[in-house]
């Protein structure tokens, strides 16, 4: 039930990139990011466990985020 923020800025080398970021089981979608913007979300983190995240831009590019109970 912790309150977390995740900072991301969009620093790729290919500066006319977008990307965003989504993790569907917190209802975390950022804005589409262009070079060097940033966005900070916050959201509770009210479930354990091992959870996707993802760019829509870019289906490729994918991770995952554990949250601790």
């Amino acid at each position: 039930g912790n309150t977390l923020s995740i900072h991301l800025i969009n620093e790729d080398s290919e500066k006319h990139s977008k990307h965003n970021l989504n993790i569907d089981e917190f209802g975390i979608h950022t804005k589409d990011l262009g070079y060097f913007q940033t966005q900070t979300v916050t959201f509770t983190a009210n479930k354990a466990g091992t959870f996707d995240y993802y760019c829509s831009i870019h289906p490729e590019m994918t991770g995952k985020i554990t949250i601790a109970a």
